[in-house]
């Protein structure tokens, strides 16, 4: 997907966050029919399919972030609007009295990405749009689960202010496109492959034990 730069189609014209979803709305509704997926969204999920996932994405979630936030540098991540995500999932883990082997999550597999802002702003991308559909799981799993779910900081991650973080979020994509800091080809690409590697690791995780 090639976005030109002529004076024609300068880079302002350019929805990045809707070029993004376009792109990677295959992968996205792949990684959602996953088993883990389906069962967390269903209307039989129980607890324990809550603390399945909890223990199967931190698998994926802490090399993941731990890569992309080392590639960030705080002016970029400043005008995006974005925090690590890891520390609540720990917590959201402790507090159902999962334990885990820090040991053993150094040395999870993270994605092959370029050492390139435009790729990693692209994997940043897929983390913070999770916290979107995180928040339609958690409102769903509270539903049906109720008390005993917890606190979901880790789903539920921005809250009320969801929709707040999104358009920051979205809206600083586009200006640093605009500046030509980001290049949307590699945005993309660094989209892509990280999506890539999370459906590859969840489908792996259940057959690994890292708790």
């Amino acid at each position: 997907m090639s976005f030109p730069s002529s004076p024609s189609h300068p880079c302002l014209e350019i929805d990045l966050a809707l070029a993004l979803r376009r792109a990677t709305a295959e992968i996205h509704a792949e990684i959602e029919q996953l088993p883990l997926m389906a069962r967390l969204t269903s209307k039989a999920v129980i607890l324990d399919d809550y603390r399945r996932y909890l223990r199967a994405i931190l698998s994926v979630y802490a090399p993941l972030e731990q890569i992309l936030y080392a590639r960030l540098d705080d002016t970029t991540r400043d005008r995006l609007g974005i925090m690590p995500k890891l520390p609540a999932l720990i917590a959201d883990m402790e507090e159902q009295g999962l334990t885990f082997n820090s040991a053993t999550l150094a040395f999870a597999p993270g994605p092959a990405l370029l050492d390139d802002l435009s790729t990693t702003v692209g994997g940043l991308y897929v983390l913070e749009g999770a916290t979107l559909g995180g928040r339609t799981i958690a409102r769903h799993l509270r539903g049906i689960i109720g008390a005993p779910l917890g606190s979901t900081r880790f789903l539920d991650f921005h809250g009320q202010n969801t929709a707040t973080a999104w358009k920051r979020f979205t809206g600083g994509l586009n200006a640093l496109v605009a500046q030509k800091v980001l290049v949307p080809d590699r945005v993309i690409a660094g989209a892509l492959t990280v999506f890539a590697h999370i459906h590859t690791q969840i489908k792996l995780t259940p057959e690994r034990s890292i708790l």
